[in-house]
């Protein structure tokens, strides 16, 4: 491909969340090393999971069944989400080197810009905490990121008109984040942009304004995938994100099993211990990571199942980008827990 100028806009027509996932890895190889990438794309009903959750734990499987919810898993951390065709979804995917600041760049690339060209379509939102978008005091964005080779993946979700019934039914309550937050239900801490404005609009009205906004602030290039390219992309999507084994991890070796709830993101840790030494683990929760918590979780392999021991080790590993700011002392903390 011909290096842009201007960001390259992908806007793809299929609703199928899988799809989409397989579009942002396959620019992540393919385009995204050298140029900016932006992709704005709506999905059917749809629970998208975070990288290093349990989907039992997340949503109620049968429910979304009934409600023909697809269930898919993102390679980003962060918490479970609904998404419907009154949500929209935005990716951008930049060159990113060693030292970069990822959340740095997931705020002032995507984040602001965002709350910008809501700002120029009568919408004052804010950004927020972890990694919030704000409305009113309520939640209607959430972003999330993933490191890949030489390039950085930061994408959120904008709910506009979701229907957040569904959401209410299908996403099982974290107890213990309801608390820390100070909120009744998860519907209690949402809210659809529709119910903020004095003209409603249609989704694909709103989309277009949302477009031409973001298109007045950051110049948009469109481009299609070819042939070739979208055979690539639906083998990735065939290959990993419609795989029941992506989709639905298990944890069925383990002799610990400790959580916490800590100020950064629930962790929740699985491990095997023979003979004092760490022989398998898992380590799942709704922490920001950006790198696979897999390849942690092959560091702590072969290990001696001592705390001061791993927290020496730990304290040399790079855990900002595995547990998203979580700190060798706090991760131990729910090791020994």
């Amino acid at each position: 491909m011909i290096r842009r100028a201007n960001m390259i806009f992908i806007q793809p027509k299929s609703t199928d969340a899988a799809l989409h996932f397989a579009s942002e890895e396959y620019c992540m190889t393919a385009l995204g090393q050298t140029q900016d990438i932006f992709m704005l794309w709506q999905t059917d009903r749809c629970a998208m999971l975070g990288s290093n959750q349990i989907a039992q734990d997340e949503i109620d499987l049968n429910l979304t069944k009934q409600h023909d919810v697809q269930i898919v898993r993102r390679s980003s951390g962060g918490g479970t989400i609904y998404t419907d065709h009154g949500t929209l979804l935005c990716t951008l995917i930049t060159p990113f080197t060693p030292g970069d600041d990822a959340k740095e760049i997931g705020r002032t690339r995507l984040a602001e810009p965002i709350i910008a060209a809501l700002k120029k379509i009568g919408i004052h939102a804010e950004v927020k905490g972890r990694n919030d978008m704000l409305l009113d005091g309520k939640k209607i964005s959430g972003l999330a990121q993933r490191l890949g080779k030489n390039c950085l993946c930061s994408h959120c979700s904008i709910l506009f008109d979701a229907d957040l019934s569904i959401l209410e039914k299908i996403l099982t309550v974290d107890e213990s984040k309801m608390k820390n937050k100070g909120i009744s239900s998860v519907r209690s801490r949402v809210t659809n942009i529709q119910e903020h404005l004095p003209t409603k609009h249609t989704t694909q009205e709103f989309k277009g304004l949302l477009i031409q906004a973001l298109s007045e602030i950051m110049p948009l290039d469109r481009y299609e995938f070819s042939p070739a390219e979208l055979s690539q992309i639906e083998k990735i999507q065939k290959e990993k994100y419609t795989n029941p084994l992506w989709t639905f991890r298990t944890n069925a070796n383990f002799t610990h099993h400790n959580e916490k709830r800590l100020p950064l993101g629930k962790v929740e840790v699985y491990l095997e211990i023979k003979d004092g030494i760490i022989a398998s683990c898992s380590i799942c929760g709704d922490f920001l990571s950006i790198k696979p918590i897999e390849e942690l979780e092959k560091l702590l392999v072969n290990k001696v199942f001592d705390k001061t021991a791993l927290t020496a080790y730990l304290s040399t590993v790079d855990l900002l980008a595995y547990l998203g700011g979580i700190s060798a002392d706090e991760f131990v903390s729910v090791l020994f827990s």
